[in-house]
């Protein structure tokens, strides 16, 4: 399984636009092949930080959402409202059970 942690942080008062921009990403991405889940949570100490927090069965599953058009739609959708490049993180499990 593969996890993937996507730390946005908004610019101030722009949260609400991305939380309404990732809506389609969410309901399209649950929908693919090899989507285990998919998610977006907000921070409790920091009102412009949410988290992108994904379960992939493998890597190739990944690799293929990200050519998907909603992926790229998000990405273009949000980059006004961001305050800085997205922390991106991936995280092999096989092998830890």
């Amino acid at each position: 399984m593969i996890i993937v942690s996507a730390k946005i942080i908004a610019k101030n008062g722009d949260r609400d636009k991305i939380i309404s921009k990732a809506q389609d990403v969410i309901k399209y991405t649950r929908q693919e092949p090899g989507c285990i889940s998919h998610d977006l949570y907000a921070s409790t100490e920091d009102e412009n930080v949410l988290i992108m927090f994904e379960k992939w069965k493998n890597q190739d599953e990944l690799n293929s959402h990200m050519q998907t058009e909603h992926f790229k739609a998000f990405g273009k959708s949000i980059e006004e409202f961001v305050a800085e490049d997205l922390e991106v993180d991936v995280y092999s499990v096989e092998g830890f059970d």
